[in-house]
């Protein structure tokens, strides 16, 4: 085929053929440059990496929907002091709990179980086995079952799934109004769930110690030679003879028994704790301190360190010096408060929480320890804004972002408090500095509504003490009590006492990568760029450091670091630079470019495949008479077909003009012919 292709050609008349030269000549010399056979291939910019979660995080609203957790089917009461806790074995998982009064008026107060599986969406609410009226068989067994009250819930997961709550079991006696009579010696316990909290297990009581309060439970989740171990503390009198104080106990059996309490600090100042392990182990117990025989303030807050395995106390150091802490009642206010700080910590330090007024209102602070508890920080304030009351703080850390929630009143008008909210702060590092804050309740509610309604002081308006917040390097959880349904129910006695236990998932503070073009070719001896662009989300702001390396190693980029600073949603770009020398391996090399903030990192990729000079992927501009060799060469079928469209009309032309001349023409013709010779 290719030599008929070639006939045709060299069929065509010389002068003919210069003619069709000509033109293509001239026909070349207007064509731009032309690309051989491409290798810069345009694909879309890369997927932006999380290398955290897997996923690209996604630009949304920080706070989320406020909650109902137990939602407003009747009996539906008083639900305060709040706490949760994420299952470290499938995060999905949240359960969180409250003083739960839907016994009343028959009953008492009693623990609530709320259990969510997924994210906090959506929740199954009950109460803990063994209390009054209880007919099963976890109730029947349960040693809280005989006993009327509990009180002051507190969470805590291990690694394995299992939950513990902690609270104290005691009975109110009915010699009093409405059956709110004294209350007898209280005792803390621990109960157990199992299967990621799904199931109830068992409960256990810590006898012994007298008159328990305030207890806080914590386990380890080092991961280390003693992980899986409870840690307890409460205030008590140790013995019938000695002070009241913050007693100290632990569990290494799953919570089936306790260790001999011991005070902690050893001086028996403490009271009111909070706790926390550290990730190597170590036990840190915050307490405020009071004298112990006269029960007068101290005015500092201390932190007593206790070896792994809580085996005894290794240091008191008074971190807070001195203390303020929250009179009752806040200006504004007719409702219980009082300072209990929070505690967390992770590889970066030990973190301390608290309320204060040493500015004049209440505000939130936070101190901070590097060296293992030895020192600690001045106290930095949260809340961004001085106006009004901050008050009730709780804590939690996750992959190095520390998360923090209160109470606060800054959007009340007037000198009674009739406007409250929960704000939310984190910082991303170590406590150095905390974002914008962020409202989380969509409305505002008054705090002065709702009363006690149970042993002891019925008649006293209140809050609880306390709130929980619980987290994962993604979100924060924060569950607290609300009084915006709070005349849903109305007791005749006591007026409105729908108080909610809500929820909202927090969104943590976060930023995206791209680089555009993702798949770029350079020849060697010439340079290519890349654009990176790094967005904030969910109220990040910060300094993102920026690095470059190739793999395999050997292409030259500019800048290698570098760093970028964003604003409260903001974006910022830079442009990288690719120089490939005359040495540089012709080859196709993957960069990484990676984006790291505190705890937050992630990356993005670009392609660069570095060509040699004679190589595909350089413009290489065309003269005429190559062109004529590429179309004469490559496409001759083409020139063909061309060159047949002008001959074949001639001929046929020809053809039919000899065939149409009459026979006698063609006779005479031949005869005069024949005379000539």
């Amino acid at each position: 085929m290719c030599a008929e292709k070639g006939k045709a050609v060299r069929t065509i008349p010389a002068n003919k053929r210069a003619l069709i030269i000509l033109v293509l000549s001239m026909a070349a010399s207007t064509l731009p440059g032309f690309q051989a056979e491409s290798r810069v291939l345009e694909k879309p910019p890369s997927t932006t990496a999380y290398s955290m979660s897997g996923n690209t995080p996604s630009a949304t609203v920080p706070a989320g929907p406020n909650i109902d957790i137990a939602g407003e089917a009747p009996p539906d009461r008083q639900q305060v002091e709040t706490t949760v806790a994420i299952d470290p074995h499938n995060t999905n998982i949240i359960v969180a709990g409250a003083q739960d009064l839907r016994l009343k008026p028959l009953d008492h107060r009693w623990h609530g179980y709320y259990r969510s599986t997924d994210g906090g969406q959506t929740w199954t609410n009950s109460l803990l086995p063994g209390f009054p009226g209880d007919t099963s068989p976890g109730g029947l067994s349960s040693p809280l079952h005989g006993s009327n009250a509990t009180s002051d819930p507190i969470l805590s997961f291990d690694r394995q799934g299992n939950l513990y709550y902690a609270g104290l079991m005691f009975n109110v006696s009915a010699n009093g109004p409405l059956g709110n009579g004294p209350i007898g010696n209280t005792v803390a316990f621990v109960a157990k769930y199992t299967n990621d909290g799904a199931a109830y297990s068992d409960a256990t009581l810590i006898k012994g110690p007298l008159f328990a309060d305030k207890e806080w439970i914590v386990v380890d989740n080092t991961g280390g030679p003693y992980d899986g171990t409870l840690y307890l503390s409460f205030d008590a009198n140790l013995t019938a003879t000695s002070y009241f104080g913050t007693i100290f106990t632990r569990s290494t059996d799953g919570g089936r028994t306790f260790s001999p309490p011991f005070y902690a600090p050893a001086d028996m100042t403490g009271e009111l704790p909070g706790m926390t392990v550290d990730p190597s182990g170590y036990i840190y117990v915050s307490t405020l301190a009071y004298n112990p025989l006269t029960g007068s303030a101290l005015n500092y807050t201390q932190v007593t360190k206790i070896a792994p395995g809580g085996s005894g106390i290794i240091q008191n150091v008074r971190a807070v010096n001195p203390a303020q802490w929250l009179p009752s009642f806040l200006p504004g206010g007719q409702f219980r408060t009082f300072t209990i700080p929070q505690m967390a910590s992770d590889s970066k330090g030990i973190y301390l929480v608290f309320d204060d007024v040493r500015q004049g209102n209440a505000s939130v602070f936070l101190s901070r320890s590097t060296d293992g508890g030895s020192t600690w920080t001045a106290p930095l304030r949260i809340n961004d804004v001085s106006n009004g009351q901050h008050f009730f703080p709780t804590i939690s850390s996750s992959s190095g972002i520390i998360s923090v929630a209160w109470y606060d009143s800054r959007q009340n008008v007037g000198t009674t408090m009739n406007s409250l909210d929960v704000y939310f702060s984190e910082s991303l590092d170590g406590g150095v500095s905390f974002l914008p804050n962020i409202r989380v309740t969509t409305n505002s509610f008054s705090p002065n509504t709702v009363y006690r309604t149970d042993s002891p002081n019925p008649a006293q308006r209140f809050m609880g003490d306390y709130i929980g917040i619980a987290a994962t390097p993604t979100g924060a959880h924060p569950v607290w009590a609300d009084n915006l349904n709070a005349c849903d129910t109305i007791d005749p006695t006591w007026g409105c006492v729908d108080q909610d236990a809500f929820t909202s998932t927090m969104t943590l503070a976060d930023f995206t990568m791209a680089a555009s073009p993702s798949t770029q070719a350079i020849q060697q001896g010439t340079t290519g760029t890349a654009n990176v662009t790094v967005t904030s989300l969910n109220n990040y702001q910060g300094t993102i450091t920026i690095s470059s390396k190739s793999s395999p190693n050997g292409l030259p980029i500019s800048p290698a670091t570098t760093s970028l600073t964003l604003s409260n949603g903001g974006t910022g770009s830079l442009n990288l630079t690719f120089s490939p020398t005359t040495s540089t391996a012709t080859q196709t090399y993957t960069v990484n470019v990676t984006g790291t903030s505190g705890p937050r990192a992630h990356y993005t990729l670009v392609t660069v495949t570095v060509t040699s000079p004679s190589v595909g992927g350089t413009i290489l501009p065309l003269q005429s008479a190559r062109l004529l060799l590429y179309i004469l060469g490559i496409t001759t079928s083409i020139a063909a077909i061309v060159l047949v469209g002008l001959i074949l009309p001639l001929a046929i032309h020809k053809y039919r003009k000899k065939k149409s001349q009459p026979p006698a023409v063609l006779a005479n013709h031949n005869t005069e012919e024949t005379r000539s010779d």
